[in-house]
């Protein structure tokens, strides 16, 4: 009797024993997965800050830029981006001119190479600005890229239909002048018991722009809404 109580404790601690293991390496799995995912943003973040200095090397002298070419640059595999396909999109160009190295021209979430093209300042079409397109991001992506990166340009708009694969913008440039869509205004505080709210910003449209009022302020709070449930967006960013 007191050999088989003695077994049946031994295998109540082996159970407990695993328990603890499975549940602390399900832990560990978790948290680098977080790391991962941090480390892809930071780093899909560097490469946009990359390419924008790129465009306004190469181009911001003349304020002529290319217009896109979403689908092409969509099609671009490692060995094609240096061809003459690749040199037929803009991020092909700037990597031809020795401003981008292949990997600083890549999102890393999606695996394709970043799109880029010429943005219209004014109502007349005069495209003197530029733009960058970051696709196949899921919500959580979205809304971090607009939180580290949106402030910095002069227009900002997330789209629905760019997974991996396939952009919003093919060959046409962006109107940076466009009016705000999704976007509700921020309410200015009066005094300590009414602080005021941030913009708040909801699903697809365009947050940021060169249009009168368009100067959103994006914040933590204001994304908590934007971006929609899948793995289709795109945010657009572009400036003068």
């Amino acid at each position: 009797m007191n050999l088989k109580k003695q077994r049946g404790m031994t295998l109540l601690e082996i159970i407990i024993v695993l328990g603890i293991i499975g549940t602390i390496a399900a832990g560990v799995v978790i948290l680098a997965q977080r790391a991962y995912d941090s480390k892809a943003m930071t780093d899909l973040t560097t490469n946009i800050n990359t390419i924008r200095t790129a465009m306004k090397d190469a181009y911001g002298s003349t304020g002529i830029y290319p217009l896109p070419a979403g689908t092409a640059t969509a099609a671009l595999n490692d060995q094609t981006i240096t061809e003459d396909a690749g040199r037929a999109t803009p991020i092909g160009k700037l990597i031809a001119l020795g401003k981008l190295s292949t990997d600083e021209a890549k999102n890393n979430i999606s695996n394709d190479f970043i799109s880029a093209g010429a943005g219209d300042i004014s109502a007349n079409g005069v495209q003197k600005g530029y733009f960058i397109e970051i696709n196949g991001l899921n919500r959580q992506q979205c809304r971090n890229i607009l939180l580290q990166a949106g402030n910095s340009f002069d227009y900002v708009e997330v789209t629905d239909n760019a997974p991996a694969g396939a952009y919003h913008y093919n060959n046409t440039s962006v109107d940076l002048a466009g009016t705000l869509t999704g976007v509700t205004a921020a309410v200015p505080g009066a005094d300590a018991a009414h602080p005021g709210t941030p913009a708040l910003l909801t699903g697809s449209g365009i947050f940021r722009s060169l249009a009168a009022n368009g100067n959103t302020q994006i914040t933590a709070d204001g994304v908590i809404t934007a971006c929609n449930d899948d793995s289709s967006n795109s945010v657009v960013l572009g400036s003068r």
